[in-house]
C-alpha cells in the first residue's frame, strides 16, 4: 500500500488503552475481569501486562472517555492476584453477597516459599477456595489437587472446590458454604 506506514507503533493501541476504550461498549463487571487479568503477576515471573496506577492515570487522562464512569468504578475493584476470570467472579460474588472481601494468592504461611497458594481465601477461617478449571479433570492434575488439599490441612486449613457448575450459579454454594463459616466464628 503506497504511502503506509512502516513504523505502527503509535497506531496500535495499548493493553491499557483497549481496557479503556472497551469501557464504552463492557459492562463493569467485565472490565473488571479484564483489569484483573491485566494487573495479575504472571505465575512463571515477569511484569504483569498493566499496573492499577497506569489504568488510574489512563482514567485521569482522558476524563471525557465514552464509558470512562464505568472504567473508573472497574478499576475501585480490580485486584492483583486473580489467574482467571472465574476467580474474579468468585470474589465478587462473596462480596456482593455481604461476606468480606477474600485474600487473593493466600498461603498459610506467607514466609515459607514451599508453602502451598490458594485461589482465594479467608485467613481468619483458615479456608482456602479453589476454583477449579477443565484441566483439572485430568489424572495427572487430578493427583496434584489431592496432593495439594493434603498440604492444606497439614497446615490446619480446610479448602472447598468450586468449578463450572458454581460458575454458572454465580457461586451460590460458595456464598452460603463460607456465610456458614463466617457465622460459626
Amino acid at each position: 500500500m503506497p504511502g503506509a506506514p512502516t513504523d505502527l507503533t503509535g497506531w496500535i493501541a495499548s493493553r491499557s488503552r483497549t481496557w479503556l476504550d472497551l469501557a464504552s461498549v463492557l459492562d463493569v463487571d467485565n472490565l473488571i475481569v479484564i483489569g484483573d487479568q491485566l494487573v495479575r503477576i504472571p505465575r512463571h515471573g515477569g511484569a504483569p501486562l498493566a499496573t492499577r496506577q497506569e489504568l488510574q492515570a489512563l482514567c485521569e487522562a482522558h476524563p471525557r472517555a465514552r464509558g470512562i464512569g464505568r472504567a473508573r468504578e472497574a478499576l475501585e475493584q480490580v485486584r492483583v492476584g486473580a489467574d482467571s476470570p472465574p476467580e474474579t467472579k468468585m470474589r465478587l460474588a462473596l462480596i456482593r453477597s455481604g461476606l468480606p472481601e477474600p485474600e487473593l494468592q493466600i498461603s498459610p504461611s506467607p514466609e515459607n516459599p514451599y508453602a502451598p497458594k490458594g485461589d482465594l481465601g479467608y485467613r481468619q477461617l483458615s479456608l482456602v477456595l479453589q476454583y477449579e478449571g477443565g484441566h483439572h479433570r485430568t489424572p495427572e492434575q487430578y493427583s496434584r489437587d489431592l496432593n495439594r488439599e493434603r498440604e492444606w490441612a497439614s497446615y490446619g486449613w480446610s479448602s472447598l472446590r468450586y468449578d463450572v457448575s458454581d460458575l454458572r450459579s454465580e457461586f451460590a454454594r460458595a456464598i452460603v458454604e463460607v456465610d456458614r463459616r463466617f457465622r460459626r466464628i
